[in-house]
């Protein structure tokens, strides 16, 4: 089972910090689609569970994303 270093950095920083958002992917681990990497270690039997959050951006603008935690 081949893994890609996104794959390894998210599993990496799952098992040491519990969760990450798309936005801590990015600035943490240079991932820019979160979803994808995701999706690649569920095909390879990692469970992660997805967790919807809402917030307010800094313009006062309601917004949703998805928060993923190891299990």
């Amino acid at each position: 089972m081949n893994m890609t270093n996104q794959e390894t950095r998210l599993l990496h920083y799952l098992e040491l910090n519990k969760k990450i958002s798309p936005m801590e992917a990015w600035t943490e681990l240079g991932i820019y689609r979160l979803s994808d990497v995701v999706f690649k270690l569920r095909n390879k039997n990692y469970e992660i569970e997805t967790e919807r959050k809402s917030v307010l951006n800094r313009f006062d603008e309601p917004c949703s994303f998805a928060e993923y935690k190891l299990l």
